[in-house]
């Protein structure tokens, strides 16, 4: 009877010793895996506060900026459009100098972006709130407060010479937002609906010339065939009859007296928004040279808006003007 209390006495004190270096190893597994938990978790956060990022060209030189930029503040409003056609609603924009509104052409697809005041003055203060993690500045405009934009938020000076081909500004933006192929997709879609359009306007028109001309407050001007905004939509991608201006200007300022020598066909007549502007096209219309004009006379002159005819020479823009011109041009 003794010999068997002191074998179980031992088997279990045994049995408590092989318990507790169980627990000791088990609670050592489980602080392990806190440890590494920890880590991953620390390294998601030093993820999130530092973006990837990666360098950019633009006027100045080099420039840094987040490699998937997700507020993006465009301080021309003509970039909006460009932006959109892209799939990328921009967190902050510019408005119009005149309205100080966005584009109207855009205007429903701009709904929830935060207004920046005047393309030519960004208001910096409303720039700074809107926190963006890449600003998209018009080197011409904006070189004198490049620093303090800079400071702001890494900011991308546009070249000047893409404001003129709103096609190659498209492939640049693409390639900075990394929606290269869509850009190209894009602009590849225009090219093909341009040239469809050419071949049914040539079938309507022929030989029919058109004036593209704008009515401002002190000045009637016209658009001749080597215009590289409006003119190289209307005479060159949709093929039109133009006027082929003095010593190859894109535009000219003409008197109302002057009128009749042009005596075009049809007239795509842009409207500026000013009160004085409509004052001047009232009295433009009932003026006896006017209504003498051909395109007058056979009911050819077509209304459009300014908006959009001068400041929407952009990927949306051009787009409608196309659709406009196979609407009205019969």
């Amino acid at each position: 009877m003794p010999n068997t209390y002191r074998i179980n006495h031992k088997l279990r004190s045994f049995v408590v010793v092989v318990f507790m270096l169980a627990v000791v190893l088990i609670s050592g597994c489980g602080s392990a895996g806190s440890v590494t938990d920890q880590n991953n978790a620390s390294t998601e956060d030093s993820e999130v506060l530092s973006p990837i990022m990666r360098t950019v060209k633009d006027v100045s030189g080099d420039v840094e900026i987040p490699a998937a930029p997700k507020k993006i503040a465009v301080l021309l409003d003509y970039y909006a459009d460009h932006m959109l056609e892209l799939g990328i609603k921009p967190h902050a924009s510019t408005t119009s100098l005149v309205d100080h509104q966005f584009l109207p052409y855009i205007a429903d697809r701009m709904e929830g972006v935060i207004p920046l005041g005047a393309s030519e003055s960004p208001n910096l203060e409303a720039l700074l709130k809107a926190e963006p993690d890449l600003i998209l500045a018009y080197a011409p405009s904006h070189q004198d407060i490049e620093d303090s934009l800079r400071k702001i938020a890494p900011t991308l000076m546009l070249d000047g010479e893409l404001m003129n081909d709103w096609r190659q500004l498209l492939l640049e933006l693409g390639r900075i937002v990394g929606q290269e192929e869509l850009a190209q997709q894009k602009l590849n879609d225009y090219l093909t609906k341009a040239e469809s359009a050419q071949e049914e306007l040539n079938r309507r028109a022929g030989e029919e010339v058109f004036v593209v001309m704008r009515v401002m407050p002190k000045e009637l001007r016209v658009y001749g065939v080597d215009d590289i905004r409006i003119g190289r939509i209307i005479h060159q991608e949709l093929g039109l009859n133009g006027l082929k201006l003095a010593e190859g200007k894109a535009m000219q300022t003409i008197s109302l007296e002057e009128l009749p020598n042009l005596n075009p066909d049809h007239i795509f007549l842009m409207e500026n928004v000013e009160d004085t502007a409509k004052s001047r096209l009232d009295e433009l219309k009932s003026s006896a040279l006017w209504k003498n004009i051909k395109a007058v006379q056979k009911d050819q002159v077509y209304i459009v808006e300014q908006q959009l005819w001068n400041r929407g020479i952009a990927p949306i823009g051009s787009t409608q003007i196309i659709d406009q011109v196979l609407e009205i041009v019969k």
